[in-house]
């Protein structure tokens, strides 16, 4: 994944990448492709974060976002150059298959990111740990659409894998109080701190969530 991020070296504090995450089954999202379910069809193009999807200027492509979906539930050929709109269309199922997760706010990748990284190697001594890396490790998250050499990000953590993590992050026990104190100081460098780690309790929030409920963590980025 590090080559991926070396390619996209933008100045992404300025440009604004963010992550955000579902909680699926995974299995379920896969026999979403080529099932024909003509009702499923209707329920994405009625999910709120699909419409908004749908309303970007697709002009330029000759695949516009409905025909995405399209394609993928009626096991209609998938082209190479439609690979990032096949990617938004994946979103907008998992957003109507999928479960919102307890913690929402997204994550600013490149720059919160790298916060949550700092804090976790100098505050818990989490040594080589991305979690950008850990997030989209497996681009593309192994479902049946092109590759997508851009945006958007699509990164899927197993229950399995979720339950390795956890067990990690678990030693990064950080309070409300400590959130609380750090969000309010007048140091720009302690409040980005109560940042960072209002972003660990989120993503620990969000593990323990699809663990209770037997789920994979899917996660995008644009």
């Amino acid at each position: 994944m590090a080559v991926i991020y070396s390619l996209l070296n933008f100045n992404l504090k300025m440009m604004g990448y963010y992550i955000f995450s579902y909680g699926i089954d995974a299995n379920q999202v896969r026999q979403v492709f080529g099932s024909a379910d003509a009702g499923l069809i209707e329920r994405v193009e009625q999910n709120e974060t699909f419409r908004g999807y749908a309303e970007d200027d697709w002009d330029d492509y000759d695949t516009d976002l409905e025909q995405a979906l399209q394609d993928i539930v009626r096991g209609n050929t998938l082209h190479d150059s439609a690979n990032h709109i096949y990617g938004y269309a994946l979103i907008g199922i998992c957003a109507t298959l999928g479960k919102e997760l307890p913690h929402t706010q997204e994550i600013k990748l490149g720059y919160e990111t790298d916060f949550i990284n700092m804090a976790l190697a100098d505050d818990f001594g989490f040594k080589d740990f991305s979690i950008e890396d850990i997030l989209f490790r497996e681009h593309s998250a192994g479902f049946p659409i092109p590759a997508i050499s851009d945006w958007p990000l699509i990164g899927l953590l197993k229950y399995e894998e979720l339950l390795q993590l956890k067990e990690k992050l678990d030693a990064a026990v950080i309070t409300e109080e400590q959130i609380d104190k750090l969000t309010a100081s007048e140091e720009e460098e302690e409040e980005e701190k109560g940042y960072a780690y209002e972003h660990i309790r989120g993503i620990q929030e969000n593990i323990d969530y699809c663990i209770r409920q037997k789920l994979d963590l899917i996660s995008f980025c644009h």
